[in-house]
């Protein structure tokens, strides 16, 4: 495993009030790192499966592959066992794509649920919604950029951060 650089790192912030984990890669750090580096995070989140999850990849600069999601998937399911995880999972991008702001399955994660946005704003309140069908309504049309703007840094509570 490549070291990595203070440009090229994982941050990873967990709210246990919350329950919403924040990843966010940043700079070309090889998939292999960034995989290691997410679940040496995860150990120190009690019942992380319980947990949304935020992957913000607007600063990766690397490639991460169809088969580095499924290896993410395999140790997934062997970190959560035999409990169930009906997390939701907020993709942020730098770019739309054909199903943005649309729920779906999370291939390799049963029951889970991915939804793609290119704010940051707009998938934290996402994961934290009473409703998200009502909030993914709302913002259908908005421009990626409205809403209220949250920092991982303002949010109160036992954040971990590397």
């Amino acid at each position: 495993m490549a070291q990595s650089t203070e440009r090229e790192r994982l941050i990873f912030m967990a709210h246990s009030d919350l329950r919403v984990m924040i990843l966010r890669p940043i700079g070309g750090v090889a998939a292999e790192d960034l995989i290691e580096q997410f679940f040496t995070s995860l150990s120190r989140v009690e019942q992380p499966w319980l947990y949304h999850r935020l992957v913000d990849v607007r600063r990766y600069e690397g490639h991460f592959s169809a088969e580095h999601v499924a290896t993410v998937a395999k140790r997934w399911q062997t970190l959560r066992g035999r409990h169930a995880s009906y997390a939701h999972v907020a993709l942020v991008s730098p770019h739309r794509c054909d199903r943005w702001h649309e729920a779906s399955p999370l291939p390799g994660f049963p029951n889970e649920t991915l939804c793609r946005f290119t704010s940051y704003p707009h998938a934290f309140n996402w994961l934290t919604a009473a409703d998200r069908h009502a909030y993914l309504a709302q913002i259908t049309n908005a421009p990626a950029d409205s809403g209220e703007k949250l920092r991982p840094s303002a949010l109160s509570g036992d954040i971990l951060l590397d």
